[in-house]
């Protein structure tokens, strides 16, 4: 009876299970249609420390009961953007949610260029991109790629097909950390102050660039490669969804965009560092457009320029003659002719800059070049004067700033940059948006204003504060007109004057702390002739081959190295009180250098600087006093190697506390060596050995900066 009753019950648990098992299976067959498994994607940097991993999925926090598709980046391990949507719609089709995955293809780009002008002259485009294509309910593609730099996750969209569209908008975003301290500006005219918020606290809208400060990195939001086919964005926090920074177009943009098949839209980018230093050096805007269009380059040179206009105004030809002849006898290459001036004589003016080797440049307003034919007559008329440059200002659509890149102002810019070329001009565009890396493509685009620079003087100019924030915002994503050194403290334009706060020295060093392909000096010939500092003034490039970024807080101070041939540029500001600047000298070659330190004076009043000359090293760093928003800066000649220099993106220490326990001999070395370069460095004395070796989270903080660990395959 016992096994009866056994037999009996042992069915009937049979027949439960079966049928439970039949039920679950329904359950998970239905929550499979009703909730697809979450796909997922991912794509590193080519040193591995950077990656973005995409999935498809609801992310409620977002978009609730939406199966869309999202991304986040990780560096070293570490979330620094959350999941961020992607995603945009056209005036007829979805390409946000429940779209079909169809296929995916990882690519390799390595290539280098070079240009006239930048942060280096030769540039290194290394990253690795993933493609994943879609199709949506009616069976239309869309192309997603992302990309992973070294430096900087960016994507972007490609609509496939023939005809044409129009883009209603897109969801994408980045999210960042509640927490995250951000700086940024509100949208419209870009010469303004990036102030401090805290992001996710409230809704806000800002434009382009934004920094942010997370628990564990630095992240500097931005787009590149727009051009006419679309318009410039701002970057919009909704109280929804607070952290998640989406991207729209700026106010002044009026209906929809529209294209033509194949479209390729501009690239969304997030350059990000564990440290200031990468994203300071970084060349990514540049590195995501396309390769220079112009075959023949050789017009385009980079330069320094006098300008009357903020000092003296523009004045009349004898004016601007004893300007030319400064610009000569400082050996500066350029003079500019500003607003004001009586074209009848601008013949006569280059007729004698040519005599004194200067060549000049020609201020127009916007609505004098704005229309094709008004280029065609005015370009033509310029070369045949003997102009080499332009400035074009007051760059709006009908006189509202809030359009300085509407799709209209965009189209604009590729109409000039190639009318330009044809009449072979330099150009320096003023009142206009801030770039988006287009010198790559146009390499004759010298710089932007789209900051809030000295022509401020006497209007309220913010200060030392925001001569340190520069570096860190505006001048990371391309080059900045904004017309430094001034020495004299009234200044007449721009009203009754205001006294500056910063000293001579740090006026001195933003030759080397701001880049520019033309450097505007906006004091007058009295005002540097009389100056200490006028040998450095007249030495200082404007055209760079490499940048290092060596500290700095943003709003507070920067001290940064450039290298021209074989020698480096050293300069630091501060907005703070009187200090000791440290200045860490292990990038230069070995040796020993006897330099003239340009450096704020202990005496007299509380602008002077006073030139020293002292002896460096690389093994020992370089103290400096400052005064209360002083600064420093040096010319250290032959002190670069070719063999023994910096491996770009690589200075990621955060990348060395992952892997403690490093006791492979022979295998672990700190090299200081140029990814151009990639020779071996096995009999450098440079070489940091490592083996039998660990490496902590305290002590690997006090490596080098910018080491590198490289870990052969196994």
């Amino acid at each position: 009876m016992i096994r009866l009753w056994g037999k009996r019950n042992r069915c009937q648990l049979h027949s439960c299970f079966s049928i439970g098992l039949a039920k679950m299976a329904s359950l998970f067959l239905f929550m499979a249609i009703s909730f697809p498994y979450a796909q997922t994607w991912s794509v590193s940097s080519p040193n591995s420390d950077l990656v973005i991993e995409v999935k498809q999925d609801i992310v409620t926090t977002i978009a609730s009961n939406q199966r869309n598709c999202y991304f986040r980046v990780l560096l070293s391990g570490d979330m620094v953007i959350d999941w961020s949507p992607l995603g945009l719609m056209t005036n007829d089709q979805n390409f946000v949610t429940n779209l079909t995955f169809e296929s995916e293809l990882e690519t390799t780009i390595n290539e280098t260029y070079t240009l006239p002008s930048g942060k280096r002259s030769t540039y290194l485009n290394n990253c690795k991109e993933l493609c994943l294509t879609f199709k949506n309910a009616n069976n239309r593609q869309v192309r997603f790629y992302l990309r992973a730099y070294n430096e900087a996750a960016a994507f972007s969209y490609e609509l496939p097909g023939t005809g044409s569209t129009q883009i209603n908008g897109e969801v994408s975003g980045f999210t960042l950390p509640s927490g995250s301290t951000g700086w940024g500006h509100t949208p419209g005219n870009d010469e303004k102050t990036y102030d401090q918020f805290n992001a996710g606290a409230a809704a806000v809208t800002c434009a382009i660039p934004i920094l942010f400060k997370t628990t564990d990195a630095w992240v500097l939001l931005t787009e590149a490669s727009v051009y006419g086919d679309y318009s410039g964005s701002v970057y919009t926090s909704k109280n929804a969804t607070k952290d998640v920074y989406q991207t729209v177009p700026i106010s002044g943009q009026q209906g929809a965009i529209s294209g033509t098949l194949p479209w390729k839209l501009p690239w969304r980018v997030a350059i990000i560092g564990s440290t200031l230093g990468p994203i300071v050096e970084s060349s990514v805007v540049e590195n995501l457009n396309p390769p220079c269009e112009l075959t023949d380059i050789s017009w385009i040179k980079s330069g320094r320029s006098s300008w009357s206009w903020l000092s003296q105004n523009t004045g009349d030809l004898n004016q601007q003659k004893r300007y030319i002849d400064f610009a000569s006898q400082m050996g500066w290459e350029y003079n500019l002719v500003d607003d004001g001036f009586n074209k009848a004589n601008v013949a006569e003016v280059c007729r004698y800059g040519e005599q004194k080797n200067v060549g000049n440049e020609l201020w127009y307003n916007y609505t004098d070049v704005k229309t094709q034919a008004q280029q065609q007559s005015a370009f033509s008329q310029c070369r045949n004067w003997g102009f080499k440059s332009l400035k074009i200002d007051f760059i709006f659509d009908n006189w509202n700033e809030n359009t300085n890149c509407n799709n209209n102002m965009m189209k604009w810019y590729d109409m000039t940059a190639r009318n330009l070329a044809e009449n072979k001009l330099m150009v320096t565009f003023h009142g206009c948006t801030v770039p988006r890396g287009q010198r790559r493509r146009w390499p004759h685009i010298m710089t932007y204003e789209g900051v809030l620079g000295y022509e401020w003087i006497g209007r309220g100019y913010p200060g030392t504060k925001h001569n340190c924030m520069l570096p860190y915002t505006r001048n990371v994503i391309g080059p900045m007109d904004h017309t430094p050194v001034l020495f004299t403290l009234g200044q007449l334009t721009n009203g009754s004057g205001s006294v500056r706060t910063s000293t001579d020295a740090h006026e001195l060093a933003l030759t080397v702390i701001y880049e520019s392909g033309i450097q505007h000096f906006a004091d007058k010939p009295d005002a540097y002739n009389a100056s200490i500092g006028k040998p450095f003034l007249q030495d200082v490039p404007s055209a760079w081959d490499d940048i290092h970024f060596i500290d700095g807080v943003p709003g507070e101070s920067v001290i940064m190295a450039r290298r021209k041939d074989n020698d480096w540029y050293v300069a630091g500001i501060s907005a703070l009180g009187a200090k000791t600047m440290n200045v860490p000298l292990s990038f230069l070659k070995a040796g020993s250098y006897t330099v003239d330190l340009y450096k704020d004076s202990t005496g007299g009043t509380k602008y002077t600087m006073a030139k020293q000359t002292i002896t460096i090293n690389p093994s020992t760093p370089l103290s400096v006093w400052v005064n209360a928003n002083g600064g420093f800066c040096c010319k250290i000649p032959d002190s670069y190697d070719a063999a023994v220099s910096t491996l770009h993106g690589s200075g990621n220490p955060a990348s060395v506390r992952k892997n403690n326990g490093i006791n492979r001999p022979g295998l672990y070395h700190y090299i200081r060596g140029d990814k151009r370069d990639e020779r071996s460095l096995k009999s450098s004395s440079r070489i940091l050995d490592l083996s039998g070796k660990e490496i902590s989270a305290k002590n690997s903080r006090h490596l080098p900066q910018r080491a590198l660990i490289t870990v052969p395959s196994k």
